[in-house]
């Protein structure tokens, strides 16, 4: 089985999250986000467009148009 490869945006959150020395289920509680909402985000299984949003708002990732 071939495991899924994060998308650009979500290795950003990744690198986001480890400088701020934050987990994902730490963010998702604090931030009221479902955690498999939030992995398929980072995966790219769907858009998410509510949470991506909240996602890049808070880390302050820019995102290409």
């Amino acid at each position: 089985m071939r495991l899924k490869e994060l998308t650009p945006f979500g290795v950003k959150v990744k690198q986001e999250l480890l400088e701020i020395r934050m987990t994902q289920s730490e963010f998702c509680e604090l931030h009221n986000i479902p955690m498999n909402r939030f992995s398929e985000i980072l995966y790219g299984s769907r858009p998410g467009t509510k949470y991506r949003d909240l996602i890049a708002a808070v880390l302050d990732i820019k995102e290409a148009a």
